[in-house]
């Protein structure tokens, strides 16, 4: 199964998921946040920042968009609370995409990141609307030809490479919790360490793109997150 396919899963795997975990928090609404088994469920939209990756060279000119856009999700569950605290474990990933102006045989060239992570949160105050946030994510990553002629699905890989990698960030939940609201609007921020190593060309589909090496690709990735949480 090539990056392509398996980066389709994740998402797919990723947004059922978060719908079946939404649906079991949503029948909870009212539950404690701190009740045993009670969790937490995010949506969220993601914009982000790849400083490295607007720095790569390609040998046809060119180069990717420092920006990229994304979707994710997560869902954790509280295991301690301490004092005004409480920790929470759970699983969190995203699937995300920065475009080119490079020149390909195809349409358009565009990176495609999709991660998934084991997460913790530690929820501060008696409100809990602010968390810190740290865990280890696998990402997968392609460089591939696409053809933006969506009647068709053309798509040709020239790189694919996997990496393991650290992040941190912090959350926000705006209005906190109040008495008989257990969802709204959540604010988050993620960087993301990670080394994928030397970008090159693995295969060639008309002429070579990448090269033999395109530069070293590594973090962080910054991302702001814009999302909806159940709680």
């Amino acid at each position: 199964m090539n990056v392509t396919s398996r980066m389709k899963r994740i998402l797919a795997i990723l947004i059922a998921g978060v719908l079946l975990l939404a649906g079991t928090a949503s029948a909870q609404h009212g539950e404690p946040e701190d009740a045993p088994g009670a969790m937490r469920v995010e949506i969220w939209f993601a914009v982000l920042s790849w400083p490295g990756l607007n720095e790569l060279q390609p040998v046809a000119g060119g180069a990717f968009e420092q920006i990229g856009i994304g979707i994710g999700g997560a869902a954790h569950w509280p295991i301690r609370k301490l004092g005004n605290g409480a920790l929470m474990l759970g699983i969190e990933g995203a699937i995300t995409a920065n475009d080119s102006n490079v020149p390909v045989y195809l349409d358009e060239l565009m990176a495609r990141n999709g991660y998934l992570a084991v997460s913790a949160k530690w929820m501060m105050g008696k409100a809990r609307a602010v968390s810190l946030d740290a865990g280890l994510a696998y990402h997968l990553l392609d460089i591939t030809q696409l053809e933006t002629d969506y009647s068709t699905s053309v798509e040709f890989e020239s790189w694919e490479e996997a990496a393991l990698g650290p992040f941190l960030g912090v959350t926000w939940d705006p209005g906190g919790r109040r008495q008989g609201r257990n969802s709204g609007m959540t604010l988050g921020l993620r960087a993301h360490f990670l080394d994928f190593g030397t970008v090159r060309d693995e295969d060639v589909l008309a002429s070579v793109v990448l090269g033999r090496n395109a530069g070293e690709l590594d973090g962080p990735i910054f991302m702001l997150q814009i999302g909806y949480r159940w709680r």
